[in-house]
């Protein structure tokens, strides 16, 4: 695939059906960059986590250091993805309500696994991710209380009589 087929994809979505894609990084416009391996660069943290577009297969994956894990198998199969998640990342309490962002994980899931069969196997993207958000060890920074002033420590100084001049001899 070349920048003008990847690109032909991608503009529909650009960029605020991309935005609902739970990456941190801009979405690239062509001219697209290569990875080491050849693959085109479509989104970049300008850290160490991006997204590229396998030239020959048109696989979508989510690479970080050394793991990648498949967003989407097809180019594609991408659109009706983040449209898919889009509107329960739209419509969803999330995190905050357990119950209910199990229930819309497990539909995103089964229409996940309609959509790009690959894209929902266990150890790919989408299953990573929605994972971690219902993982129990997952905290939501607005709901972490914050500390109250809490009281300053005693040194011991505090015990001691404070001197009044009246009483000094000069």
């Amino acid at each position: 695939m070349n920048d003008s087929q990847i690109w032909a994809m991608l503009e529909p979505m650009y960029p605020v059906a991309l935005e609902d894609v739970p990456l941190d990084g801009q979405w690239l416009k062509p001219p697209f960059a290569d990875d080491e391996r050849g693959r085109a660069i479509v989104c970049n943290d300008g850290d160490f986590q991006f997204v590229v577009v396998d030239r020959k297969s048109g696989a979508v994956m989510f690479v970080c250091e050394d793991d990648e894990s498949l967003i989407a198998s097809a180019l594609e199969k991408l659109a009706p993805i983040v449209s898919a998640w889009g509107s329960i990342d739209r419509d969803t309490a999330g995190p905050e309500d357990d119950e209910d962002f199990s229930a819309v994980k497990k539909s995103f899931q089964e229409q996940l696994q309609a959509l790009d069969p690959a894209a929902a196997a266990s150890n790919e993207f989408w299953s990573l991710y929605t994972d971690e958000l219902t993982n129990e060890d997952y905290v939501d920074i607005d709901e972490v209380p914050e500390d109250e002033d809490e009281p300053e420590s005693d040194s011991g100084d505090n015990d001691r009589p404070s001197i009044d001049d009246s009483f000094v001899d000069a």
